[in-house]
């Protein structure tokens, strides 16, 4: 093993290290003694390579825009024509003709694109927060009956975690939120006909601070109101 593992994958190399130890292989690794060897060409392969195919363009390809400037300069210290180096950003157009070829200032759409199931680059910001936020916190539904007419709560309301706690295992924080969730509603003006869009902005805004304060995460909460 002489490079070092790729981030990620160092579950896999040892579990083939260890298949190897049971074979009673000797296995020798770079933590070991400095045999450290990357995957990628050195300058002077790159060089050889270079001077083997003696290209009459040379477009370095994949990197960040410094190390395709290096590669550049390299293939013009193999001979090849500076003018025929073309060091493109991504999406920029290089066109060739039968007189030639030379790099545009023309670009053409090169941004990462989503694939979601079916869909191809439809998938929203919003829809990415929703995920990124119920993966890492989870979900909390709120169901509350309401009267239309002024908005009281009729019935104990429903909570439904998914994600954010083991609701047999924190009964305390459920009771806590459901009465949380009673104390935001008996605030409403019975005077008011219900507002579903307020009372569902109020839920969410002051059970957040609560759940926060309680837990230190941030589930996405979804109020439900049901009005008769």
């Amino acid at each position: 093993f002489s490079s070092s593992v790729i981030p990620g994958n160092e579950r896999s190399v040892q579990k083939l290290k260890d298949s190897l130890y049971r074979q009673d292989a000797n296995v020798i690794h770079y933590q070991m003694v400095d045999i450290h060897a990357g995957g990628h060409a050195k300058s002077e392969d790159l060089k050889l390579l270079i001077n083997l195919i003696r290209p009459q363009y040379f477009i370095p390809i994949e990197g960040n825009h410094s190390f395709l400037r290096i590669h550049g300069k390299l293939a013009e210290e193999a001979g090849v024509d500076p003018k025929k180096i073309f060091i493109a950003d991504n999406g920029q157009v290089i066109e060739f003709t039968k007189t030639g070829g030379r790099l545009t200032t023309t670009k053409i759409p090169s941004d990462y694109v989503f694939v979601d199931g079916l869909g191809v680059g439809d998938i929203s910001h919003v829809v990415l927060r929703d995920r990124q936020v119920m993966a890492a916190d989870g979900m909390l539904v709120v169901i509350a009956t309401v009267d239309s007419k002024n908005g009281k709560l009729l019935h104990s309301p429903d909570i439904i975690s998914r994600g954010f706690i083991y609701m047999k295992e924190n009964k305390k924080l459920v009771e806590q939120t459901r009465s949380k969730v009673k104390a935001v509603l008996t605030e409403n003006d019975s005077k008011q006909p219900a507002n579903d869009m307020y009372l569902k902005d109020k839920i969410r805004n002051e059970l957040g601070q609560f759940l926060w304060q309680k837990t230190k995460r941030r589930p996405m909460i979804l109020p439900v109101i049901i009005e008769v």
